[in-house]
């Protein structure tokens, strides 16, 4: 594997994209399953 030095501001940003996306999806999902959940919730009680 070759290393490819992306100096500090892309290196940061592209670390920065890497960590949101997963944020992101983690959120989105997260955020689903409260309201299949919640609506669950709501129709049998």
């Amino acid at each position: 594997m070759e290393h490819k030095s992306e100096g500090i501001v892309l290196g940061v940003a592209t670390n920065m994209f890497k960590l949101a996306g997963s944020v992101i999806v983690f959120g989105t999902v997260s955020a689903y399953i409260v309201g299949v959940i919640r609506y669950l919730v709501e129709q049998f009680l």
